[in-house]
C-alpha cells in the first residue's frame, strides 16, 4: 500500500521522555517521508499553545497539525484554524457533575488555557508521582485558577476543546466510563489514570479524516502511529494503524502492526519500514 498520509500521535510516540524533542534518526525519516511526498500530520491532545519545539523547527513537512484529540485541524507555521469541533456548555456541565460526585479533580481546556478551581489543583497534588509532569510543566505555564468553572462556561464565546479529568482512581475508572457513555460526548484515556473529554464527534481519526479531506488524501493511503487509548480510533481508521512497543495491549489489539517503543526508535522505525521500504 503506497502511504499518501501519516497522522502521528506525539508524546509517548514520536517525542522522547522529555515531551520536547525526536530523534535525529525520527527527524530524518520524516524528512525522507516528505520527500516522498507523503504529508506528515501530528494528531495530539495537546492544545495549539503547546505544541514541542520539535514540531516547530520550519522544517519542510510542518503543514497541518491535528489538536485536542481531533476538536481543532490547524496550519503548523500560523496557528489557522481549518476545522473546530468544541464542546457545548451543557455537555461540559454533565461532565463537572459527574467530576463533583465522584471528587475527582476536572479541568477546562479552552483557547491555550487550562481552567481550574483550587480544589482540583491540591487534589492534582495529592497524586505527583502520576502527574508530574503535568504538575511541573504544563499547569505552571497555562493553568489558570478560578473561583468556579461554571463561570468559565458562562463566558460567551468560549471555543471549549476538552474537558480533562486528569486522575481518575482505577477502581472509579469503568464508573466514570458507563456515565460518559451515556452523555452526549466522546472520551478516550491518555494515560492509565487521565481521561480526555471531548465533543461527540471529536476524535483523532475524525481529525485525521478532516485532515484527508483537506490536502485531498484517499483515507485508504493513511498510516496512523499511537501508544494511548485516545490514538485507538485513529489506529482503526488509518489505512495501516501501527502502534507503539510500550503502548496498552488495547491499544496494540486496534492496530495492525507494532514497533519498537518510542525510548527505541519506535516511530522511526515504523517510517522507514512501511512508507520508506525498508526492511
Amino acid at each position: 500500500m503506497e502511504i499518501s498520509l501519516l497522522a502521528m500521535d506525539l508524546d509517548g510516540t514520536a517525542l522522547l521522555d522529555d515531551h520536547k524533542t525526536f530523534t535525529p534518526r525520527l527527524y530524518a525519516a520524516l524528512s525522507a517521508a516528505a520527500r516522498k511526498g507523503v504529508a506528515i500530520v501530528p494528531a495530539t491532545g495537546r492544545q495549539y499553545a503547546m505544541l514541542p519545539p520539535a514540531v516547530r523547527t520550519g522544517a519542510e513537512w510542518e503543514d497541518l497539525c491535528v489538536l485536542c484529540n481531533g476538536s481543532e485541524v490547524r496550519r503548523l507555521p500560523t496557528g489557522e484554524l481549518l476545522e473546530a469541533r468544541y464542546m457545548e456548555p451543557d455537555a461540559a456541565r454533565q461532565v463537572l457533575a459527574l467530576a463533583r460526585s465522584l471528587g475527582l479533580p476536572v479541568e477546562l481546556s479552552a483557547s491555550g488555557l487550562l481552567y481550574l478551581t483550587q480544589e482540583s489543583w491540591d487534589m492534582q497534588r495529592a497524586h505527583e508521582d502520576s502527574l508530574y509532569f503535568h504538575l511541573n510543566n504544563i499547569l505552571p505555564a497555562r493553568g489558570r485558577t478560578v473561583p468556579t468553572l461554571e463561570e468559565v462556561l458562562d463566558r460567551p464565546g468560549l471555543d471549549l476543546d476538552k474537558v480533562n479529568l486528569p486522575y481518575v482512581p482505577t477502581e472509579l475508572g469503568a464508573e466514570v466510563e458507563r456515565a460518559l457513555e451515556a452523555a452526549p460526548v466522546s472520551f478516550a484515556w491518555s494515560g492509565p489514570h487521565s481521561l480526555e473529554i471531548t465533543h461527540s464527534q471529536a476524535t483523532k481519526a475524525n481529525g485525521m479524516l478532516a485532515a484527508c479531506r483537506i490536502l485531498g488524501v484517499d483515507p485508504a493511503c493513511t498510516m496512523a502511529i499511537g501508544d494511548s487509548g485516545n490514538d485507538i480510533t485513529m489506529l482503526k481508521a488509518a489505512g495501516l494503524g501501527v502502534a507503539m512497543g510500550s503502548a496498552a495491549q488495547a491499544v496494540k489489539d486496534a492496530a495492525d502492526a507494532v514497533t519498537a517503543s518510542n525510548r527505541e526508535d519506535g516511530a522511526a522505525l515504523a517510517i522507514e519500514r512501511y512508507i520508506l521500504g525498508g526492511p
